[in-house]
């Protein structure tokens, strides 16, 4: 379900098995669906859906729609007004004993005559909810489509991943998928900008970009981004190790002198700033001619903008996590 302004509701419902109502006009399964909310009038937007498992606006007001094949063709869709997807009578996947869907159709799967998916997963990845991602805590992912999945198609796999999709407006430009170790069964972006994965038996996960402190089994490539530790599951305060693994990370070094996106940070407090070797820095740090101190590192985390003028960096952290990480960074 999805709000459509303040006075309807959108709902997108599967076909329970009764697949041929997805092209009878007089249900409303296999159907998205808008309702008054006032009156519970109800009027059908589209067709030919299989079993929907998320709907998401973007921020053009294109609405997107996941829902599960038979046995391959998940599928990812833009849900437009009058259209038909096309089930039961198309589909990039085969019935659950692998044999071809028998319809009136000469090529099931060509999707000929109706709206085709923007983007479809053969094997299956057992696909579940999507969000939009904004660029709070994930700058490079902005505007990224995510979307969970379940177990995926037997001996075929890709599921207990998150799959990030680049688009071009509706134009799927890549997919990247990030294993996490289990099933997504639902997932939705925090108030404060933090990924949260729900997986079964009700537990919840954060997503953040913090590889260091996790250990193997819990580590993703370490360039990506990692699956919180299972402490951190769940904590509403985070050590300044944790705080420094989220939002420091992803771009400086501080068991290494070996630079990243950004400058390494080891034996930072004491060092000149804006001036390490191997490591090119924006003049609004070259000109300022003094040392790191934890006082200096703890304004530049506070407002990188106010210490440093003409420097693009912005974080949003509270001043308690700001100490923590330099009390982490002064004392590693």
């Amino acid at each position: 379900m999805l709000t459509d302004g303040p006075d309807h509701l959108l709902v997108v419902i599967g076909t329970h098995h009764q697949e041929h109502y997805a092209q009878n006009p007089a249900s409303h399964l296999g159907k998205l669906v808008r309702v008054e909310i006032e009156t519970g009038r109800a009027e059908t937007l589209a067709s030919g859906l299989r079993n929907p498992q998320g709907l998401t606006w973007d921020g053009a007001g294109n609405l997107w729609e996941t829902e599960h094949g038979p046995w391959g063709g998940d599928e990812l869709n833009v849900l437009e007004p009058g259209g038909n997807y096309g089930w039961p009578q198309v589909t990039y996947g085969v019935g659950y004993w692998k044999e071809i869907i028998e319809t009136n159709d000469e090529d099931v799967a060509r999707h000929d005559g109706f709206i085709k998916p923007v983007f479809s997963w053969v094997p299956s990845l057992g696909i579940s909810n999507l969000i939009v991602n904004d660029e709070r805590w994930f700058p490079l992912w902005k505007d990224d489509l995510l979307i969970g999945s379940l177990a995926g198609a037997r001996g075929h796999s890709l599921g207990h991943s998150l799959f990030r999709v680049r688009r071009d407006g509706t134009d799927v430009q890549y997919v990247e998928r990030i294993r996490v170790g289990y099933r997504i069964r639902d997932l939705a972006q925090m108030p404060d900008g933090r990924l949260a994965l729900l997986h079964d038996g009700g537990r919840v996960r954060f997503l953040s970009r913090s590889y260091a402190h996790c250990t193997d089994e819990n580590k993703l490539n370490r360039h990506v981004f990692a699956v919180d530790c299972p402490d951190t599951v769940g904590a509403v305060a985070a050590t300044g190790a944790q705080l420094y693994g989220t939002h420091c990370s992803g771009c400086h070094n501080l068991t290494v002198e070996e630079h990243g996106i950004g400058p390494h940070l080891v034996g930072v407090v004491g060092r000149r700033v804006g001036a390490v070797s191997g490591y090119q820095f924006l003049d609004a740090l070259r000109s300022l001619g003094t040392v790191w101190t934890p006082t200096q590192l703890e304004q530049f985390l506070a407002d990188p903008k106010q210490f440093a003028p003409g420097t693009s960096k912005s974080l949003h952290i509270t001043q308690a996590e700001v100490r923590a990480i330099v009390d982490f960074i002064e004392g590693d």
